[in-house]
């Protein structure tokens, strides 16, 4: 699930009454035509505003997605997760393809499966319309509220889509850097799949060293460029640790 391809069917229902320029089918399909749907803030500067993104998808075709990202702030990644991530997840539990071609935004892709001969799993459908009206009502909050009402809906996410690895997906959001270092050595010392020593080895750096990398970013413009370049080029899948839950 490397390759999206996103086409408008010129009937765009998100961001109808502007609430952000995140909330526009048109800006993320522009987006993921530059940044060739891999990271699509990946050259933006880390700030205190920045917030940050882990997502696995699982399809039972066999394909696969995981996903370290940073965003410039919550509207970011609340655009980022109602237009792309989320299309992309329901996209390829009903649909076969082994690309994932999204056309205009979650819900016209959703009426365009139920119309489908190619949908799969169409039983499913009513389930996604709730979570997509779900992620439609974060944007009315702002700043933090919206920050922690994306934590609530995080979870009612992962307990309906992290049931099984035939269709599965997890996201997480993280505040700050060192929330995510903090995360991720927790989920490698706790797994019974690895160990912390993997860890380092990815990231090529200590723990210790990593925690305090994570925990300087915002004071010290080295350790900011540090922790980017492992973000956006070190840290590899942890798809495996999912088996082991």
């Amino acid at each position: 699930m490397d390759k999206i391809y996103m086409f408008s069917t010129g009937n765009n229902r998100g961001g109808d009454i502007l609430k952000s320029k995140y909330d526009n089918y048109y800006y993320w399909e522009n987006i993921i035509k530059k940044s060739k749907g891999i990271n699509p803030f990946a050259n933006d500067p880390i700030t205190e505003k920045s917030v940050f993104f882990h997502g696995v998808i699982i399809n039972c075709n066999g394909g696969s997605y995981e996903r370290w990202l940073h965003f410039p702030d919550n509207e970011a990644l609340l655009g980022f997760l109602n237009y792309i991530f989320m299309s992309m997840a329901f996209f390829s539990f009903l649909s076969n393809e082994t690309e994932v071609f999204m056309q205009g935004d979650l819900d016209e892709m959703l009426d365009i499966m139920t119309d489908s001969e190619k949908c799969s799993q169409k039983n499913l459908i009513p389930e996604m319309r709730e979570f997509s009206s779900q992620i439609r009502e974060l944007w009315n909050y702002k700043g933090e509220n919206c920050f922690e009402e994306l934590k609530k809906f995080m979870v009612d996410y992962n307990e309906r889509w992290n049931k099984d690895l035939v269709l599965f997906s997890y996201i997480d959001v993280f505040r700050s850097p060192f929330e995510l270092g903090k995360y991720m050595v927790e989920t490698y010392e706790k797994s019974k799949e690895a160990d912390i020593s993997m860890l380092e080895d990815q990231l090529g750096v200590s723990k210790g060293d990593w925690l305090q990398i994570c925990s300087t970013v915002y004071e010290n413009e080295f350790m900011k460029r540090k922790f980017t370049e492992i973000v956006n080029n070190r840290i590899k899948d942890m798809l495996f640790l999912f088996w082991g839950r």
